[in-house]
């Protein structure tokens, strides 16, 4: 019986030490902004051309690829006049036409999150949402934070495949609530 309870005990230490909800996070500091990442993630350049940051996680665990993507977009109030579309942007609205543009690049789309408000994070309105979409027959799950700081409107974009989103649903939120503006 003490043998079959060590082995059960060993097997579930395992199972728990095999997913990726790891504690370990590391802050990633630019002159405009932070954020923080699951040590796990490591810097890419080719997820995004227009992104300022991007960080990815791709691991095969027991036959299976996991993934999860990260991108940080923003654009400066200055570069948004210079447009002269003679409307002002907010929060919502800045999350309306972020929301707009990843459906661009999908063969299907949808906004899950219904009602989307804003609220205060770190001292910034900022809009979540999450999607899904599908490239082929490849199924994602997005989650899209929009802030709206005192120099500029900021995306952060969170994705996985749809199959995983509950392996990586808590790091993904934490992510997006940790964006802050640098003073």
């Amino acid at each position: 019986m003490k043998i079959f309870l060590s082995f059960s005990l060993v097997c579930l230490i395992g199972f728990l030490t095999s997913s990726t909800n790891y504690s370990d996070w590391k802050t990633i500091q630019t002159k405009r902004y932070t954020f923080d990442v699951p040590d796990y993630m490591i810097e890419v350049n080719d997820l995004n051309t227009s992104a300022s940051n991007q960080y990815q996680y791709v691991e095969e665990i027991d036959g299976t690829t996991r993934e999860h993507y990260l991108i940080v977009l923003f654009e400066t109030h200055k570069e948004i006049k210079k447009y002269k579309l003679g409307y002002e942007f907010d929060a919502m609205s800045y999350w309306e036409l972020a929301a707009q543009s990843l459906e661009g690049g999908l063969d299907t789309y949808e906004i899950l999150t219904t009602n989307p408000e804003v609220e205060t994070v770190n001292g910034m309105n900022c809009v979540k949402s999450e999607m899904r979409g599908a490239l082929g027959n490849v199924n994602v799950f997005y989650k899209l934070g929009v802030f709206q700081g005192s120099n500029a409107f900021y995306q952060v974009l969170t994705w996985t495949i749809e199959k995983q989103k509950d392996i990586f649903n808590s790091e993904m939120d934490q992510i997006i609530g940790s964006f802050k503006e640098a003073k």
